[in-house]
């Protein structure tokens, strides 16, 4: 008889290994494009080699998710940011990827996110209570 049961944190490393192969499995059986992610980092740091900024993306398919973009308070307003998100959409152009999308949360960035071009495509209202979880993307233009 099957038997259910509730932990927390990250699953052992054979349960973990059980459900990427079953997931696999599915993927393949339905002909479902190969999951190949990789990791992806721009950071920028000062004189003193101290990080002032970075940002983290994941490729996955022919999308780059833009994970975390910070930029120390000190540096803010000083276009590190829009420079960043630049680094990664022209290696999404280089790449011939569709596009770039990411998550920001309602107190966050999403006006900044627009200014660059990105547009809405999802809103998760009270996420947390009072506030908003979006959705952003920008497509790239094929040449």
């Amino acid at each position: 008889m099957a038997k259910f049961e509730f932990s927390t944190g990250a699953l052992a490393p054979m349960l973990n290994s059980a459900l990427a192969a079953g997931f696999e499995e599915h993927s393949q059986s339905q002909d479902a494009p190969a999951y190949h992610k990789q990791r992806l980092n721009w950071t920028l740091q000062n004189a003193e080699e101290k990080l002032i900024a970075a940002l983290t993306a994941d490729l996955l398919w022919d999308w780059l998710y833009i994970d975390e973009l910070w930029v120390d308070d000190s540096c803010r307003g000083q276009g590190m940011g829009q420079q960043l998100m630049q680094q990664a959409e022209d290696y999404a152009r280089d790449k011939g990827l569709s596009g770039l999308w990411l998550w920001t949360q309602s107190w966050q960035a999403p006006a900044f996110y627009k200014r660059l071009g990105f547009s809405e495509f999802t809103r998760f209202d009270n996420f947390p209570t009072g506030h908003s979880r979006i959705g952003l993307r920008k497509a790239i233009a094929k040449d």
